[in-house]
Parts: C-alpha cells; structure tokens; sequence
C-alpha cells in the first residue's frame, strides 16, 4: 500500500486509489482508524518537554564542571563558605539557562497545542471536517482556495487549481495543477498532478487521494533534515575549546601544586 509522489504522479487517479485500497469516495470510518493505528499520526514530530535534558544541556559545560570540582574540594578542607559561594554561582548560572530554555520550549509547546488545522475528507463516502493529524494515505480530500495541503496528495480533478509551492522549491509564482498523469521520471518540483504538504492553494479548487503523510512526504522529509542537530558554529566550537584549555591548565596546575607539596614534605590537605 505504500506509494510515493513519484510513482502516483505517472499512475491514473482510479489506479492510484486500487494501489491504496480506496476509491473516490474515499475511505471508512474504519479504515482510516486501522491505517492511523498502523502508520501513525500525520505529524512531523510529537512536542515533549523534558525538563532533565533541558537541566543536562546547562550542566554539561566543562567550567562548571570545575567549579563543581573546586566546591567538593572546599568542603573537604572545610572552607565552608567559599564552597557555597562557588555553588550559589554554578547555582544562578545553570538556573538563569535552565529557565530561559524551558520558557522558550514550554511557549513552543503551548503553540503546537492551540494550533489544530483540519481538513475537509471524504469518510463514509461524505464531506467531514477532519483534524489533519488523522489523515492517513488513501484518505480523499478537498482542497479550496487559501487552504494549507495537509499532506502530499495526487489529485484526481481540479477546477483552475493553482498552488504556492515556495516553501518547497523557491517559486515565486504559483504553479498550475492539473490532474493528468505524467511520464515517469519528472522532477519532483514539476510533478504537475500532485499537491504538497506545506504549500498553499492561492486559486480555484479540486480534489485528491492522499499519498503520503508526515515524515514521509516532501515537506516532512526536508523539515526532519532541518530538525537534526546543527553543527557547532565556529564561536561555539571555540568557546568550547577555551573551555577544555582552562580544565587542563587548571588540571595541570593542581598536579603541579600536589607533587611541590609533597616533595616539600607538606600535608596534603593544606594542598588541596
């Protein structure tokens, strides 16, 4: 039942819709609740707010680190007071990152949540506003001018439909669909016959059979490239390495304070 944007744009609407065991007027109440169970939400990530992570990227950085290590010394030796000055710093420094970072995420969250679009498919063979997360491949729906395509569909009849497909490829200028099939092999920003996730309908009207859905489609695919860890920027990477220079001098510098000590024949403690 899989099948890409690709390989439905060269196929007749009727044969797309056998290949996804649907028909025009779409799919079951049932169905749809089976592939939704089967292939997942037509989302491009579930939003989770992990305060522990959050909490670790404050704490992974190699300077308080250190000044965690020059804490544990001063209550070794007794130096009470200078151990709580240096975690009242590590203290405001992690706090102050760890609540401006879960802010930030918290305010994505919310958004995600109040933000809910939905679509107009066809289940139990009539129109029905749809919540777009519960779109599955096979799914038949109706697309109107203004209108967000809430997945990648190849559409099987269109009254002067025109798509903004910008956020895509660049186009600064619609581009006409049509719902003919096309030869094999087109690239994928002039597969004519099929709408994307993402785009917007700035004219006239038509109808589709949904394709692909999430991660899958073409939106998903770059957006899940985009969602990936970006490489360190080289101030980041040279902080970082400022960072680990100080460790090892400072590293090197109590090696160097242990050994004149002991070869001094002074007490450790008093060392450290």
């Amino acid at each position: 039942m899989e099948l890409t944007s690709t390989q439905a744009a060269a196929l007749d609407a009727a044969q797309v819709c056998a290949r996804l065991e649907s028909s025009p007027q779409g799919l079951t109440s049932e169905q749809a609740a089976r592939r939704l169970s089967r292939i997942g939400a037509n989302v491009l990530r579930e939003h989770r707010l992990r305060a522990a992570a959050i909490l670790w990227r404050q704490l992974r950085n190699p300077l308080l680190l250190l000044l965690l290590a020059a804490a544990a010394a001063s209550v070794t030796v007794g130096e009470h007071v200078d151990a709580y000055i240096i975690l009242a710093i590590i203290a405001m420094s992690a706090g102050l990152g760890f609540v401006n970072e879960y802010r930030s995420e918290r305010a994505m969250l919310d958004l995600h949540r109040r933000v809910r679009h939905r679509a107009l498919a066809l289940r139990d063979g009539a129109p029905r506003a749809v919540d777009v997360a519960e779109l599955v491949p096979g799914d038949v729906v109706e697309l109107a001018m203004g209108d967000i395509v809430p997945a990648d569909v190849r559409l099987c009849e269109t009254h002067d439909l025109e798509c903004d497909q910008s956020v895509l490829t660049g186009e600064s200028l619609p581009v006409t669909k049509a719902a003919q099939p096309i030869n094999p092999g087109v690239p994928f920003a002039e597969l004519s016959n099929c709408a994307f996730m993402g785009t917007v309908v700035k004219s006239g009207d038509g109808r589709g059979v949904v394709v692909a859905t999430g991660a899958r489609t073409a939106f998903g695919d770059i957006a899940m490239n985009l969602m990936k860890q970006p490489p360190e920027t080289a101030f980041q990477l040279g902080l970082r390495s400022f960072s680990r220079l100080l460790v090892y001098v400072t590293l090197i510098l109590t090696a160097a304070v242990f050994a004149v000590n002991a070869a001094l024949h002074h007490p450790l403690l008093e060392s450290l």
